[in-house]
């Protein structure tokens, strides 16, 4: 039995709406290292019903027969995106039970799926661009894509804005890294590695903070750790805050 070291979200794998014709799946955690300790993360997944009928869904968790029915109930798959350098290992999962959705993945981790994803960034058009806006984010060895349902005002971001809870983290010691690595809040923001890989890109991130302010989101639909819910602008201004010294 896998050790959860993140007090998880539930329900676990069942669609929990956030507006209309939006949803998101809490995940089970993932682990990765950091200082020699091992990082709990929670996971999560949105799923947007566009207004053709499909559904288009964003980091997929792990893949889940009963899920997939509750999904299917909605709609037929269109699209699964990996949105990030680190968020695609379930993509192809997803991929080959839904046979007829396109799959598109940050440009760096295409070679790594093998659903052969067209990649983000630039000015790309696809189906779903009709509802979602997006914007890539270029910060050298890490690279993001920023989405925003028009029809539900939703911003849905990935790792450029993360709020782990300290009081759900198990362990002491890693509540205290990540409080130092400043992912425990109390305002979301990116964790320490990616505050890192920005350091020779802080006009690449600032156009990115810009675009995520100017569409004046209602609400900010994170991966990992507790949405934002209210006052969306000043939570995307203080969590990048760091990028005028």
């Amino acid at each position: 039995m896998t050790r959860v070291g993140y007090e998880p979200y539930e329900p676990q794998l069942t669609i929990s709406p956030q507006a209309e014709d939006i949803w998101t799946v809490e995940g089970p955690e993932v682990q990765y290292r950091l200082a020699g300790a091992l990082i709990p993360c929670p996971t999560r997944m949105t799923v947007v019903k566009l207004a053709n009928g499909t559904l288009w869904l964003h980091s997929p968790v792990a893949y889940s027969a009963n899920l997939q029915q509750t999904l299917d109930a909605l709609g037929p798959v269109s699209a699964i995106i990996a949105p990030n350098s680190y968020h695609y290992l379930q993509v192809d999962a997803w991929a080959s039970t839904n046979a007829d959705a396109t799959v598109f993945a940050s440009a760096d981790v295409a070679h790594k799926i093998a659903a052969k994803p067209i990649a983000l960034g630039g000015k790309l058009v696809a189906d779903w661009s009709a509802d979602i806006d997006h914007i890539s984010v270029e910060l050298g060895k890490f690279s993001e894509t920023v989405f925003f349902h028009r029809p539900s005002q939703s911003l849905v971001v990935t790792d450029l804005m993360q709020t782990f809870e300290a009081s759900r983290v198990r362990s002491l010691f890693v509540r205290l890294l990540l409080k130092l690595g400043g992912a425990t809040g109390p305002n979301a923001k990116p964790s320490i590695e990616i505050r890192l890989a920005a350091r020779k890109h802080r006009d690449e991130l600032r156009v990115g903070v810009e675009q995520m302010i100017a569409w004046n989101p209602r609400r900010v639909i994170l991966s990992h750790g507790a949405c934002i819910q209210n006052n969306s602008v000043d939570a995307i201004e203080s969590a990048f805050r760091w990028l005028k010294n």
